[in-house]
């Protein structure tokens, strides 16, 4: 097994949400994002008005038809109070995130500061416009990379999360993805492998209309579709075979992967955080990947050897937290739940309230 890379103690020790909110309080003056950030918070109540408020609106029209439908003549007082009762877990819960999600937030940056000084990393919180030559940064607007990590040994790289926006007609679609950049030693030629994965989706940017599909195998081409110029398909071919295949299938088929300009780019579909240790678990297992793409050892002493990345094999327990890692937001029955109960007791509350005024 390989030795271990990154030393990710300080990501899971306690953090003292005071001493966090003090740290991010500096970070943002010495920074300059203070009216920014003043100006994202603002913003972010202003939405959450809106939604709170026409949610009402909502919860009062479904009321009054329920009012209409057991004979009452319209809206009354106890529209209003009904209509304001269905909302309130909404409002609740919209307060309870403008409180809670500074907070988060303040204890992530707080977390990967004190990891990038214990790995002798840079860390950034975000740079707006970001210029990569990988596809994906040329898509769409209001492009941001937040939580940017970036060092240079064992080789070069680069971690973080990235947001653009696509519109379709006059609808706003939000893109979130997480990305690794790593330098190569060796020039290898361009291509762009995007995942085939049904569970991890990886997003909807495409690859240039230029380039050509490449079969490989039967087994490679059922994890990703590949994709290069005309002109280089034997050289991406002697690419994929052997240990950088092996390593590709065993830890890059949740992602898309795209090599171009000397650098090896692995974007998986929506922002991991990079705060949990098994996201770096991971990292280790890229830099093992381009170790094994592009040949050369890493040098003694850095803890990454040209071996292939295991799937779990050897690991069960690195496997199951890279699955883990990967596995999206649970958003199931409690939600659905909590949205839809007020609603059907208000409606019923109505229901009842109107046939007992009516005699």
């Amino acid at each position: 097994m390989r030795p271990q890379v990154f030393d990710v103690s300080v990501l899971r020790a306690p953090v003292d949400p005071a001493v966090a909110k003090h740290a991010s309080h500096e970070r943002v003056v010495k920074e300059g994002r203070g009216v920014g950030v003043a100006a994202g918070s603002a913003w972010a109540i202003i939405q959450s008005l809106v939604l709170v408020v026409g949610a009402g609106l909502l919860a009062g029209l479904c009321v009054v038809a329920v009012q209409y439908m057991f004979g009452a003549d319209g809206a009354d007082g106890t529209t209003v109070i009904l209509a304001a009762l269905m909302v309130t877990p909404l409002a609740v819960a919209r307060v309870r995130s403008h409180i809670s999600g500074p907070r988060e937030q303040q204890a992530e940056e707080y977390r990967l500061t004190s990891f990038a000084a214990a790995n002798g990393l840079s860390y950034s919180t975000g740079q707006l416009d970001p210029v990569r030559p990988a596809t994906v940064f040329g898509q769409g607007t209001s492009r941001v990379v937040t939580d940017v990590l970036t060092g240079t040994s064992p080789r070069a790289f680069e971690f973080g999360n990235y947001s653009y926006d696509i519109w379709s007609a006059k609808t706003r679609l939000p893109q979130r993805v997480s990305y690794a950049a790593l330098e190569l030693r060796s020039p290898l030629p361009s291509m762009t492998l995007k995942s085939r994965s049904r569970e991890h989706p990886t997003g909807t940017w495409e690859p240039a209309p230029a380039l050509k599909r490449l079969s490989v195998d039967a087994e490679f081409d059922a994890r990703f579709d590949v994709y290069c110029a005309s002109e280089v398909t034997e050289a991406v071919r002697e690419v994929l075979t052997g240990p950088g295949r092996d390593a590709l299938l065993a830890v890059g088929a949740y992602a898309d992967v795209e090599i171009v300009d000397g650098r090896l780019y692995v974007v998986a579909g929506r922002h991991l955080r990079l705060s949990d240790p098994g996201f770096w678990e991971w990292a280790e297992d890229l830099l093992a990947l381009a170790d094994a793409l592009d040949g050369p050892a890493a040098p003694a002493g850095h803890g990454t050897d040209a071996s292939v990345p295991d799937a779990g094999t050897a690991d069960a327990g690195r496997g199951a937290r890279r699955t883990e890692l990967f596995a999206p937001p649970k958003v199931g029955r409690p939600v659905a739940i909590g949205c839809l109960l007020p609603l059907l007791i208000g409606l019923a509350a109505a229901a009842v309230i109107t046939m007992i005024g009516l005699g």
